[in-house]
């Protein structure tokens, strides 16, 4: 990493969002409003946010089951320039949600096409999985494997597909503000804080070439997030991003959100 960037990010001051008790305290309350008026939660920077993802995904990774514009209506992506259409391979892909919330994006996938069975979330609040669970019991999505995990010091089950044989790991890793929280968490580990342990905690979970980790970021810029994930050295490139309007501030440009994805070398 370089100096500069760890000296910016090493001098962001912690944050409440950086804490177990604020997403626990934060889902309490949200199971309290499922309950009782059926509200499904705060979708995290926005549908329009999910929607992109949905969009992305149905031109790099697109559902096996329905693989149609029903599926993902909006179908906005732009392609980046100079970039041709990617080669559509119809397979099943095996998806891990990392710090899954809701389940919002979980069950948009769940219900565009993406199999049941090859569909994971896990998040540090115990809280976040049950208001989870409970809204998958009520769309009818059981099947959904939902667990209590943290990245950074639990052991993640690999998709079924996988074995310690084969080293197979997972197609896909969606990160949606969770490297935004960990990133505010004035916690460490070995002295180091925790988003430097990220890169490597995600690389150990793809594993395989060509396995995609898809980020969202309101914090750390597309430049931040390069250095962060690909010149750090652990394996990561540049895949693709999702194209949005940018400003420039201070002498700096970026967007007020980031979607970027790295690929497995």
């Amino acid at each position: 990493m370089a100096d500069g960037l760890a000296l910016k990010c090493n001098s962001l001051p912690p944050s409440k969002l950086g804490t177990l008790a604020y997403w626990d305290e934060s889902y309490e309350r949200e199971i309290v409003n499922f309950v009782d008026m059926g509200d499904e939660g705060e979708v995290w920077f926005g549908e329009d946010t999910s929607d992109e993802i949905l969009d992305w995904m149905a031109r790099y990774l697109p559902p096996p089951l329905t693989p149609t514009q029903a599926s993902f209506p909006s179908l906005s992506l732009q392609a980046e320039a100079n970039q041709p259409p990617p080669q559509i391979i119809w397979k099943n892909y095996h998806i891990l949600d990392v710090g899954c919330g809701n389940g919002q994006l979980l069950f948009l996938l769940a219900q565009g096409g993406y199999p049941l069975e090859s569909l994971a979330g896990i998040d540090y609040s115990a809280s976040s999985i049950k208001l989870a669970s409970q809204i998958a019991h009520s769309k009818g999505l059981d099947g959904l494997r939902l667990q209590q995990k943290d990245i950074l010091t639990d052991q993640i089950q690999r998709p079924a597909h996988a074995t310690d044989n084969n080293k197979l790991g997972w197609d896909l890793i969606m990160d949606k503000g969770t490297f935004d929280a960990i990133s505010l968490s004035e916690s460490t580990i070995d002295g180091r804080r925790l988003f430097e342990h990220y890169p490597r905690k995600v690389m150990d979970l793809l594993v395989k070439p060509g396995g995609i980790f898809l980020v969202t970021s309101c914090n750390w810029t597309e430049e931040e997030l390069i250095q962060q994930f690909v010149a750090s050295g652990i394996g990561f490139k540049f895949h693709s991003k999702i194209p949005r309007p940018s400003f420039t501030f201070g002498g700096s440009q970026g967007s007020t959100v980031t979607t970027i994805a790295f690929e497995v070398a």
